[in-house]
């Protein structure tokens, strides 16, 4: 149906052809799942062209990819953007599908993508991809030998290439920049990145802080704004943007080593 849930809601097996359902994803107006054996359900809003089937209209229920939508192979990761949608396939290959203006989908142009696209594999990359991570408008992905790759929207430095230009191809970040040390695992937000090293360490990038206009009343009657500074998520205190992976300092996460 059409209405919004106010608490948990189970999405009945049926929809999933009663497959062990093993992760999911969400998006800004859609969502994806992955089954145990490889198989990808979209759903959500008819905008951006993002469930990946085809058809530029919305679901109300899970819909499963063509078992050939991934040149045949199985999925064994998906993420999700505002609009835009990627999975990592068995084989070590990228793809992506949806939304493509801000060159989100890697695919080395803005065109808006019905069906999966494949970004590239191990040639392209120099190694299978491991896993991959959507911010709203950019994306990131991690190759079995630790290297991070970066492309989509690159204001704010979120892609983490020491300037605020976009990319529409995946674009490598410079391990130096992590002390040499393999990714291990990677995350986005709207303006932001963060990576973890093979040592723990927790990395971001992007947009420190932003001005927003905060209403408050100065008496019964009358109405005042003000612009407020608050902070991006980026973690480091100081509220300033960061060009390129810069570590988050281990006082102020008590010293605790992040990942397992």
């Amino acid at each position: 149906d059409h209405k919004d849930k106010l608490r948990l809601t189970l999405v009945a097996d049926k929809q999933f052809r009663k497959a062990h359902i093993v992760m999911v994803a969400a998006g800004g107006c859609h969502s994806v799942a992955l089954g145990a054996e490889g198989q990808v359900w979209t759903w959500g809003f008819k905008g951006h062209w993002k469930k990946g089937n085809g058809k530029n209209h919305g679901a109300a229920v899970p819909m499963l990819l063509a078992g050939k939508a991934l040149g045949g192979a199985s999925a064994v990761l998906v993420a999700a953007g505002d609009g835009h949608t990627v999975a990592v396939s068995r084989d070590g290959a990228l793809w992506a599908w949806g939304r493509g203006e801000e060159g989100q989908l890697g695919l080395g142009n803005l065109t808006n993508r019905l069906v999966p696209m494949r970004v590239g594999g191990e040639q392209e990359f120099g190694g299978q991809v491991l896993m991959a991570a959507c911010g709203d408008w950019h994306t990131l992905a991690v190759t079995k030998a630790g290297t991070l790759w970066l492309w989509g929207r690159g204001g704010d430095g979120m892609l983490g290439l020491n300037d605020t230009n976009d990319r529409l191809v995946p674009t490598q970040v410079e391990a130096q920049h992590f002390g040499n040390a393999k990714i291990v695992s990677v995350a986005a937000g709207a303006t932001q990145s963060a990576a973890v090293t093979e040592h723990g360490r927790l990395y971001t990038w992007g947009e420190g802080s932003r001005v927003e206009e905060e209403t408050f009343s100065s008496s019964e009657e009358d109405e005042e704004a003000e612009e407020v500074e608050v902070p991006s998520g980026l973690g480091h205190g100081d509220g300033e943007t960061k060009l390129v992976p810069t570590p988050v300092a281990p006082a102020l996460l008590q010293g605790a080593r992040v990942g397992r």
